[in-house]
């Protein structure tokens, strides 16, 4: 039966999909991991061929037997950008269509800003990472707080003046007139692990995403997975003993808060307390440094974070578990910690803890969010399908 061209269009992007978070991947192999018939899959592949949008590349590297022919993306076809933001700064980069990062830009945000220069800051940067003639193919946006993906709306940030309910996707596809995706900036970072870091090839996994506050993107079968409340990962405010929650107790700014009294209280440290807080380029540096109040600070953060991670593994059973944010880039003192205390807490005796490993992608992790998001919605324009399905 022959399908409908919107049907055809999805089927290429589940296809394009498929090549962005495998790799190495043959026509066989797709046509393995999409339930289709070879011959079907030949076609569509041959049409996205003949579209530029694929291209045969190098043989693969098999032990034994006939090397199959990888499937590549075509690099040329144009830009995603990603765009990720909290309080005090934006990130935005470019990515071309094989995922390959192409340009970077940061920018701060003042206390002062409002909603619209804050987007005006967005569109600036969109415009910097972006060439002229090459095609824009989307905007990503990672947005701090609560939001409602499905009608782009940042519902609410407590941290941005007048943050609420902003109807942020209308806003910028008016400006930039190309597509424009939505999603909070933790579950943008699962999507980034996904396509470009640590969770490429992995069907169930957590990011845990530390900076001002705390989150978690959860990716169950291949799915990012958002609630029916669009609240799914908000762990940041998991209750602990005292009355205290995980963000208050292992977030970037909480350790802030917790280095600041220690150090006025006369506990000899190398930090300089700077606006009544420490700098995260600070905090990190003085962890390297072997800073023993920053490093038994961040070690009794990884404790905490780690438990909490236990409790979720034994609900979500994760194959991996990716700890995003500059914590992440500490190996020693955070990572190593997590690890201990979710294989100490982890129940029942015969639980089997999931790979532990810090994020790679540095401080753009969440604008290549930002770019993923694009990427997993994009399309191929065309006719119709060119193939019947079996």
């Amino acid at each position: 039966m022959k399908v409908s061209s919107q049907a055809a269009r999805g089927f290429e992007a589940s296809l394009i999909h498929r090549l962005r978070v495998q790799k190495d991947v043959s026509r066989a192999e797709l046509a393995r991991s999409l339930d289709a018939a070879p011959s079907t899959i030949g076609q569509y592949v041959d049409r996205l061929i003949t579209g530029g949008y694929l291209k045969e590349g190098r043989k693969a590297v098999l032990p034994s037997g006939r090397w199959p022919t990888v499937l590549e993306l075509n690099p040329g076809v144009g830009r995603f950008v990603g765009i990720d933001f909290e309080a005090r700064q934006m990130v935005a980069t470019a990515v071309d269509f094989a995922q390959h990062p192409v340009e970077h830009c940061q920018k701060t945000i003042l206390a002062s800003d409002t909603v619209d220069q804050v987007i005006e800051k967005i569109v600036e940067a969109v415009r910097e990472v972006s060439v002229q003639g090459v095609p824009l193919l989307g905007v990503g946006i990672g947005v701090p707080g609560v939001v409602d993906a499905a009608r782009g709306i940042a519902v609410h940030y407590s941290f941005l003046r007048g943050w609420t309910d902003v109807p942020l996707v209308s806003r910028l596809q008016e400006r930039l007139t190309v597509p424009v995706f939505l999603e909070n900036n933790i579950r943008a970072m699962a999507l980034a692990e996904q396509l470009f870091g640590q969770g490429r090839g992995t069907d169930n996994f957590l990011c845990i995403g530390i900076r001002s506050g705390i989150g978690a993107g959860v990716v169950v079968n291949g799915q990012l997975h958002r609630g029916p409340g669009n609240v799914a990962g908000e762990i940041g405010a998991w209750p602990l003993e005292h009355g205290k929650t995980l963000e208050g107790v292992a977030s970037l700014s909480a350790l802030s808060e917790q280095l600041v009294d220690a150090i006025r209280g006369g506990e000899p440290s190398s930090l300089t307390i700077r606006r009544n807080r420490i700098s995260v380029d600070d905090l990190i540096a003085a962890a390297r440094d072997g800073d023993g109040l920053v490093v038994d600070a961040i070690w009794q953060a990884g404790q905490v974070i780690g438990k909490a991670i236990a409790q979720m593994c034994l609900l979500l059973n994760p194959g991996k578990v990716i700890l995003a944010g500059p914590l992440g880039q500490l190996e020693l003192a955070f990572v190593q910690s997590v690890r201990e205390a979710v294989q100490h807490y982890s129940r029942p005796p015969q639980a089997v803890s999931p790979l532990i490993a810090g994020s790679e992608l540095g401080a753009f992790g969440g604008a290549l969010g930002g770019a993923a998001l694009v990427a997993q919605n994009w399309e191929p324009p065309g006719s119709g399908s060119p193939a019947r399905m079996n």
